[in-house]
Parts: C-alpha cells; sequence; structure tokens
C-alpha cells in the first residue's frame, strides 16, 4: 500500500542557510562537527533549522536503502573525519 502524505506536514526548505559560527568566533577555529551549516525549513507556521550533518545521515540512509547509487567508502569517512563518527551509527533494517 502506497503512503499517502499530508502536505500540511511536509517541510519545505526556505532558501536560507546560516553557519553556526559563534564558537569559531569565540575560540578562533572552525569544527565541522561543530560549526555547521543549518537549513531552514518551514512546516505551516513553524520555522525550523536542520544541520548539514542530519541531511548527511539521511543521505546515508538512502543509500542503504538502495534509493540513490552507491557513493563510496571513501567519501563517507571523509564526511565521518568532518563530521563525526556517529554517521555511521545509522541502522537500516531492510525488513521492514
Amino acid at each position: 500500500m502506497e503512503k499517502c502524505f499530508d502536505e500540511k506536514k511536509i517541510a519545505k526548505l526556505t532558501g536560507t542557510a546560516v553557519q553556526d559560527d559563534e564558537t569559531f568566533k569565540a575560540e578562533g577555529g572552525f569544527v565541522h562537527e561543530r560549526d555547521q551549516f543549518y537549513f531552514e525549513m518551514k512546516q505551516g507556521d513553524y520555522v525550523f533549522m536542520v544541520g548539514f550533518k542530519e541531511l548527511l545521515i539521511c543521505l546515508r540512509l538512502l543509500e542503504k536503502m538502495d534509493e540513490i547509487p552507491e557513493i563510496g567508502e571513501k567519501w563517507w569517512q571523509q564526511m565521518a573525519t568532518l563530521y563525526g563518527n556517529d554517521i555511521y551509527m545509522l541502522k537500516y533494517d531492510e525488513a521492514k
């Protein structure tokens, strides 16, 4: 059975991206795990931010689901070095 989504429940990009650089300014150095980009999303009147790291985790999930071509382990290792090993913590249960 195909899932139907309520259009009102789907968040959309607003076109705004900001970098969390307050720590960068205070400590004088950019650290990807900490000073990442955040993308503004809007669902109805509710506006919220989604971090680039969360988008990477979503991308990894799509790869594991075979919904996109395989990206390659070397690239994922580079991303994990920059944004943290929790990118690898994703567990995809194919039985669902």
